[in-house]
Order: C-alpha cells, then structure tokens, then sequence
C-alpha cells in the first residue's frame, strides 16, 4: 500500500468521524476551533513520508488523530466555559437606579 494512499484514506476517514459525530451531537464541532489545529496537517504529511512499514504510519497516524480530537475537545470545552462565565457575568449586573 502506498502512503500517500494511507495518509488520504486517514484524512477522509477522519472528516467523516468528526462530521458525523457533529451531526448526531456526540461533539460540538466548530471550523473556527478545527482551523487552530492546523498544524496538525504538517504531522500527518510528516508521518505519511517517514521511511518506515504502512502498518506502524497508520498506527501514528491513528494515534496523531486521536491526540488531535483531544486537543479539539479541549479547546471547545473551553471556549464553552468561557461563554457561559460571560454569559452568567452579563445576568448579574443590576442597573442602579440614577438619583
């Protein structure tokens, strides 16, 4: 098997996994969080060239992608908490009456 045909069957696979987790909303999934792990492309065309057997790429490139959704989930969960403090933040102020 060709790696650069591993590294594309990855990638789609993992589009698909993201996409359908987003749709049955088992995850909330954002372009705008996915877009600042963009570097996580250069790992994957790094693994996709290394000089070593397909099954040990696809493992790294499995467990690249795991790490990745990790990384996602975090950042989401993040952002979440911090929508929700603003949120509540913005409730608790009481306009004072002007004597």
């Amino acid at each position: 098997m060709k790696s650069r045909n591993l590294f594309l069957g990855i990638i789609f696979v993992a589009i698909g996994i993201v996409a359908l987790l987003g749709s049955l909303d088992v995850i909330h999934f954002s372009w705008h969080i996915a877009w600042k792990l963009w570097p996580m492309l250069l790992i994957f065309v790094g693994i996709a060239v290394l000089p070593i057997k397909d099954w040990l790429k696809a493992l790294l490139l499995l467990a690249t992608l795991a790490v990745g959704v990790l990384l996602y989930q975090n950042e989401a969960n993040k952002r979440s908490h911090h929508w929700l403090f603003s949120q509540s933040v913005e409730k608790e102020r009481v306009e004072l009456p002007v004597v």
